[in-house]
């Protein structure tokens, strides 16, 4: 188990952040080189596109120059960046390395490898402390911005070591248990979250299906009441209907009784008297 995890340590690609200036940089490569044999190498070049544009002998702010000026001056000088990232390939195959290499576009070179370590997931990396001129041999710190910014910054998770001139000046471990730690913190987390989701969408499923049950249930109660005053309406009105009826043969019968015997007339009178 352990020689599987060495060979998957041996395997890991290690970054390697050099400068534009290929003479002040062949000392630290030449330490990667020489101290990282058997890994994959990837020489970093940090690419800031120029903000001031030449035209007709002096230069302009990149927003007040004609956007094609500015896209073809920024085409020349990224095309010269990529012959330098070339140069550094040279000289690793001259010493039987094969590397690859990347261009990373940003105006800041610090937060550009501090991105680039993010993006790619960087778990090596190697950068220079300083330039050499500010080299000694009783130098233990980093003495450059850039360095200061990036071992600040860059992710726990990346081991970095910061050379000068040559010599391994600072190295900043990675904190694995650190990031176990707050690895474990997140998952339970995202459990947690994703437990009271469920119970929120259970309680709201329950809900609704209540609210569905009583809605039904109510709209039968009314259906049901509507069919109960339909039929005493209708019984109502049978029963009322014929109580009228009777009412008016009963007063006809009395009008017929109570009214007097009709007379005969004059004449046929007259013909009944005696002579």
């Amino acid at each position: 188990m352990e020689e599987q995890e060495e060979a998957g340590v041996m395997d890991e690609r290690i970054y390697v952040a050099l400068g534009r200036e290929t003479a002040k940089n062949k000392s630290n490569l030449a330490w990667v080189l020489d101290n990282c044999e058997g890994n994959k190498i990837c020489i970093v070049l940090v690419h800031r596109p120029a903000q001031m544009i030449p035209v007709l002998g002096t230069k302009f702010d990149a927003a007040t120059v004609d956007e094609e000026l500015v896209r073809a001056y920024r085409e020349k000088q990224k095309a010269k960046t990529d012959k330098i990232l070339d140069e550094y390939l040279r000289i690793c195959l001259r010493k039987g390395v094969q590397a690859e290499k990347l261009c990373v576009v940003m105006n800041s070179i610090e937060k550009g490898i501090v991105q680039m370590i993010s993006e790619n997931k960087v778990r090596k990396f190697i950068m220079g402390a300083a330039s050499d001129k500010h080299y000694s041999t009783k130098m233990e710190e980093l003495r450059s911005k850039k360095a200061i910014f990036v071992c600040q910054h860059a992710s726990v998770t990346c081991h970095i070591r910061f050379i000068c001139k040559g010599y391994l000046i600072h190295t900043r471990e990675a904190r694995m248990d650190e990031v176990r730690a707050l690895s474990a913190l997140l998952s339970d987390f995202q459990r947690l979250v994703s437990s009271q989701s469920s119970t929120i969408s259970d309680q709201d499923s329950r809900g609704s299906k209540r609210k569905s049950e009583e809605e039904e249930e109510g709209e039968e109660e009314e259906r049901t009441s509507r069919t109960s005053s339909s039929r005493s309406a209708s019984t109502l009105s049978y029963f009322g209907g014929s109580e009228a009826s009777s009412s008016v043969s009963v007063m006809e019968e009395k009008s017929n009784r109570s009214s007097p015997p009709s007379l005969p007339r004059n004449g046929a009178a007259h013909d009944n008297l005696p002579d």
